[in-house]
């Protein structure tokens, strides 16, 4: 007999744990019990990421993350010690952040926490491993930019700021190079090691003392100090403007529209990450449809904010064939135009409450993705249910809210665009459209 599908019934409410906060000595413990959730996630976040490096010592956060990886005894003795707990270890720089972490089975989330706690604060950072750590991240910087869309996103910070942020999160290729073994050692003693932090931890709990664990963790260090901001200063120039990033014989371009955006306090979330979804970030997105679907010039285009404690950045993104990529700029910008003078329409606002909210439970379904927002929260000084006041802020989102986000967060009067290609193809159909003048860059004198 045949079998008919059944109707969907409405999507369930999704609430968002309610964690609990432990203070620890200097630091916090912030923990979500999930029952019968056995695999553990652990995270340390300390507030101090690359934004608040030195600019003599630019991409120092990064090699020192990739250096505790080599653990207490040096030479890459960390991952096979942890692997006999069943551990995996984690690690990452963020602009506003230095996170490092476990992945653990509970049952041996005490002895795993010990060697963590012993690879954190006190790491061998040996010399030879901090120069063997350094010169492959500066070959992997030259191997990631081989990637033509990855030269182009790691332009974009000295096209919109002045300061740190005008050099990649990695310190780019010449000032990394600079970084010393001792470098190294005095950032993780000043940022790390003398830092309580706040570590994060989410699993099944059930007989997890979790004020022994933040003693194991922190020990006796200080306290977390606040983070100083200044907001960073643009750099000189006319806007808008274009940067052609030479690969000379490239068929392909990759493209960038970029400008600043406000922090991440003050940004109204849903309103931003909802109007940036119906620009790019859907597959029935106006950049997507114009781009791929009427034009065929790529296989997809998107946006997104990324937004920082201190400043933000909108950018719009794509690939084209070279013949195509002066007519993919003036598209994409009357595409952001249109919607700043036009608005949403109701199939739009449908598609951006639906995707922010029916898939939440399965979202925040494992205790890794739930630790991701428990960091992103410690990291921004978030309330504890920010969670649920985002999904709630989709929930009552008008197109009223949209179409004002569009006109307070989308500047096409102020955005840089970024080429990589092939400049003599592409200097002069990228003059003619009249955006704004236009610089021709080699990729290697970007960050001398």
């Amino acid at each position: 007999m045949p079998h008919t599908r059944p109707d969907l019934g409405s999507p369930a409410s999704y609430s968002f744990p309610k964690p609990q906060r432990v203070s620890v000595g200097g630091g916090t413990v912030v923990a979500v019990d999930l029952p019968g959730q056995n695999l553990a996630s652990l995270r340390l976040v300390h507030p101090h990421g690359g934004a608040a490096e030195p600019l003599d010592a630019m991409g120092v956060s990064v090699l020192t993350s990739e250096v505790l990886e080599d653990g207490p005894e040096g030479n890459s003795s960390l991952a096979p010690a942890l692997e006999r707990h069943g551990a995996e270890w984690v690690s990452r720089v963020t602009w506003d952040g230095f996170i490092t972490g476990l992945d653990v089975p509970v049952n041996r989330l005490g002895d795993a926490v010990r060697l963590f706690a012993d690879a954190v604060r006190r790491p061998a950072l040996a010399a030879d491993d901090v120069v063997r750590r350094r010169d492959q991240l500066l070959e992997r910087f030259w191997l990631e930019a081989a990637s033509a869309s990855t030269l182009a996103m790691r332009c974009l910070g000295g096209q919109l700021f002045t300061g740190r942020y005008a050099t990649p999160l990695s310190g780019g290729p010449v000032r990394l190079a600079d970084v010393t073994p001792e470098t190294v050692a005095r950032y993780h003693n000043d940022f790390v090691a003398s830092v309580a932090g706040t570590l994060v931890v989410v699993g099944d709990l059930r007989g997890v003392d979790l004020e022994a664990l933040g003693k194991t963790v922190f020990g006796d260090v200080a306290s977390t100090p606040e983070p100083e901001l200044t907001a960073p200063a643009p750099p000189p120039g006319e806007l808008p403007r274009l940067l052609i990033v030479d690969r000379p014989g490239s068929v392909q371009s990759a493209l960038v529209i970029a400008h600043r955006a406000p922090s991440r306090s003050q940004v109204d979330l849903p309103r931003a990450e909802g109007i940036s979804e119906v620009l790019g970030g859907m597959f029935t997105s106006r950049l997507n449809m114009e781009l791929r679907e009427r034009l065929g010039y790529t296989y997809g285009a998107g946006s997104r904010f990324d937004l920082r404690r201190d400043s933000g950045v909108f950018l719009a993104s794509t690939q084209v064939e070279a013949d195509t990529t002066a007519h993919s700029v003036t598209s994409s910008l009357e595409q952001i135009t249109g919607l700043r003078e036009s608005g949403v329409t109701e199939d739009e606002l449908a598609s951006v409450r639906e995707s922010n909210i029916v898939g939440l439970p399965v979202t925040y379904s494992t205790a890794r993705a739930i630790a991701g927002a428990l960091v992103d929260i410690v990291v921004h000084d978030l309330p504890d249910d920010h969670v649920d006041r985002n999904r709630a802020g989709y929930e009552r989102l008008t197109r009223a809210d949209l179409d004002s986000a569009a006109v307070e967060y989308l500047h096409p009067e102020e955005a840089v665009v970024v080429v990589v290609g092939d400049a003599e193809r592409l200097r002069q159909p990228l003059t003619d459209i009249g955006v704004g003048p236009v610089e021709v860059r080699s990729p290697e004198s970007l960050w001398s």
